[in-house]
């Protein structure tokens, strides 16, 4: 078996692969001493992450405010059949961050803003609407890190 990793240091080639993407997996420490995954859609905006959660599930309650959290993306992208080095491509994004709450109105807006473009552009923004449950948080970007792997 081979296997080769590269590290992407071109953060235009990373931030394009984060705004392409529909979905990550976020992962917050908890007050309880655990640890809580959300697979969830995102919005990639000034080298941050926004998410919304579900303020009615059972853990939502727990979250730690300003402790760590990571989100990442992965893809697995097409090889061209004439490559005969290698049968298979993973690309993977890990953000490391702080997570917040967001309580900034005008950039509350902004978010709401830029979901409906990228998951629900074909309905008018008068009729676009978020249920109440859900809540915006950021993952303050301290580290992003991307990395290809290619393998047979």
């Amino acid at each position: 078996m081979k296997k080769q990793i590269t590290h992407i240091r071109d953060i235009d080639e990373i931030e394009k692969h984060l705004k392409e993407a529909q979905t990550g997996v976020l992962c917050i420490s908890l007050s309880n001493d655990k640890l809580m995954q959300v697979a969830c859609n995102f919005v990639y905006l000034d080298k941050n992450i926004y998410v919304y959660l579900d303020s009615t599930e059972e853990n939502f309650e727990h979250i730690k405010y300003g402790s760590a959290g990571i989100f990442t993306i992965s893809r697995n992208e097409k090889i061209h059949p004439k490559n005969k080095e290698f049968t298979y491509k993973f690309s993977f994004n890990t953000i490391n961050g702080e997570i917040r709450e967001l309580d900034d109105a005008k950039l509350q807006e902004q978010v709401y803003e830029l979901y409906r473009i990228k998951y629900s552009s074909s309905i008018n923004a008068d009729d676009y609407k978020i249920a109440e449950n859900l809540k915006p948080i950021i993952l303050d970007t301290i580290e992003i890190k991307s990395l290809v792997e290619e393998g047979i």
